[in-house]
């Protein structure tokens, strides 16, 4: 492996593996579909001379698909949700909240849900839009609406 696609490697991982485990729920999954993305992504196009994030987060992004469709999960486990504080109270609040997050994320259309995930993610936008054939500006305009329907939702929800 090159020096080069070893940075693009070490940039990415974190970024695919935080998307497969919000899409997925499962994180021996997510590491196994991560490993094997990248593994793809570097047989047939690591050696070009511009190494594509958006094709590996479309490799990724169609590995789960199939991954899904074998084991017919479509919904986020409760284990890999986040925990914050070790303090059971504070776990607690904590959970509830990333379950209202999660809950009004599922009521987004999933184009959308992708695009904010992707976003949150840290991938750049430059780069979601290449991952969905979409232009720059529509990319922006859509995580700004999602974003925007997200806090409303929740404000909703709180009233």
């Amino acid at each position: 492996m090159s020096e080069r696609y070893r940075k693009f490697y070490d940039e990415y991982k974190h970024k695919l593996f935080s998307y497969l485990i919000y899409k997925s729920g499962d994180y021996e999954a997510s590491k196994d579909i991560m490993q094997e993305s990248f593994t793809r992504h570097f047989q047939h196009y690591g050696h070009d001379a511009v190494i594509s994030p958006a094709l590996l987060f479309t490799i990724a992004r169609n590995a789960l698909v199939d991954h899904q469709r074998q084991n017919k999960k479509f919904c986020i486990a409760e284990d890999a949700l986040p925990q914050v504080a070790a303090d059971q109270e504070n776990s607690f609040i904590a959970k509830e909240e990333t379950d209202r997050i999660y809950n009004a994320m599922n009521r987004l259309p999933e184009e959308d849900r992708d695009i904010l995930s992707l976003a949150v993610g840290g991938l750049v936008y430059k780069e979601i839009a290449a991952t969905f054939g979409l232009s720059l500006a529509n990319v922006k305009v859509r995580v700004h609406r999602a974003r925007n329907k997200l806090r409303q939702m929740m404000k909703d929800e709180v009233e």
